[in-house]
């Protein structure tokens, strides 16, 4: 439920919030949805400016939402779920997310304190990819990343 009233949340005004900043440096604010101010995180892919990843947090667990198949050459199945590797330097995380076809994104949600997590705040440079490579690989700067991912597991509890 709570992913989809996000989602609602992106379709009605969000991404034109952060989008001209995000690609800048990884943002972190309230930002205006239906059900009031939702506490965001947002980056976009230094390849592909069109490409969002989006954070955000509820009772201890990170809502992350991904347009894993942007630029790609097929179509997304409903109800599709794909592993999905983040990975900074020589370390991975792997994530199963869902497609949710209100908004066209993936979806999942992780600890907030988690490895993912951690790994975000760490290095220089992300890539986001599925793990049968179906989709294009997509790369994120991670300056401001730390900041703004403190601040979202601050704002979590």
């Amino acid at each position: 439920m709570r992913l989809a009233l996000f989602a609602a949340a992106l379709l009605l005004g969000v991404v034109p919030a952060v989008a001209e900043e995000a690609c800048e440096t990884w943002t972190a604010g309230a930002q205006e949805d239906e059900g009031g101010l939702v506490f965001t995180v947002a980056a976009c892919a230094t390849d592909r400016p069109d490409t969002y990843l989006f954070l955000t947090c509820s009772a201890g667990e990170v809502f992350i939402r991904y347009d894993l198949a942007a630029g790609a050459e097929r179509s997304t199945d409903l109800g599709e779920v794909t592993d999905v590797d983040f990975t900074v330097g020589v370390s991975t995380q792997r994530l199963s997310m869902s497609y949710q076809e209100m908004d066209g994104l993936f979806a999942s949600e992780v600890p907030a304190n988690g490895p993912l997590i951690a790994l975000l705040k760490s290095g220089e440079g992300l890539s986001v990819v599925d793990a049968d490579g179906r989709y294009p690989i997509h790369s994120f700067g991670l300056t401001g990343s730390s900041d703004a991912l403190s601040r979202l597991v601050r704002q979590c509890g």
